[in-house]
């Protein structure tokens, strides 16, 4: 069996120094389609499935490219939820 980890909870400050440095590696643009506008800093693998604070684990995104990626996540969960329904649906 699986035990679930302890996560460090980081303080704001240090959070937003974390954010910076990601930023700079990334030289400040989005990593999907370059752009300089609207940038946040995203977890590869969520810090609810586990991901850290890591900086191989975080990447700059654009505010579009973020939702794009989100949008996959909750198309592939609305797919599953669909296929469930239909088969319920047919019973």
């Amino acid at each position: 069996m699986l035990r679930k980890v302890k996560r460090i909870k980081l303080g704001k400050q240090i959070y937003r120094r974390l954010m910076k440095r990601v930023l700079e590696r990334d030289g400040w643009r989005c990593q999907r389609c370059g752009s300089l506008e609207s940038l946040q800093v995203h977890h590869k693998i969520q810090r609810s499935q586990q991901g850290s604070d890591s900086l191989g684990n975080l990447v700059t995104l654009c505010a579009r490219c973020l939702m794009e990626e989100h949008r996959q996540l909750s198309y592939s969960i609305q797919a599953a939820w669909a296929h469930h329904s239909l088969k319920i649906r047919s019973r």
